[in-house]
């Protein structure tokens, strides 16, 4: 599902690349849509810079970084600590025996 996710961002950024609005624009022409883009072609170009980065950060962005203690492949646990166990851990300071 991930590599859906990037391919996804991968082929919007690839068409909203502002440089590439030179061989959008006459595919649209003749439309409601290629009309009001050729009128205000700053605000295209502004708009469409902004999709271009957005896309591309999303495409190339990285994860939340994981918690301390947490581990990628699993949820956590019962314990809390990210580990999975289902036990209680145990006590490692013995200094009141």
């Amino acid at each position: 599902m991930e590599m859906v996710k990037k391919s996804f961002w991968a082929v919007l950024a690839l068409l909203s690349c502002p440089c590439h609005l030179a061989v959008i624009l006459p595919l649209l022409a003749g439309t409601s849509v290629g009309a009001y883009l050729i009128r205000h072609q700053s605000l295209a170009i502004g708009l469409f810079t902004v999709l271009f980065f957005f896309s591309l950060m999303m495409m190339v962005g990285k994860r939340k970084p994981m918690r301390s203690g947490e581990t990628e492949s699993y949820g956590r646990g019962k314990t809390g600590n990210g580990h999975g166990a289902c036990c209680v851990p145990f006590r490692t300071n013995h200094e009141d025996e």
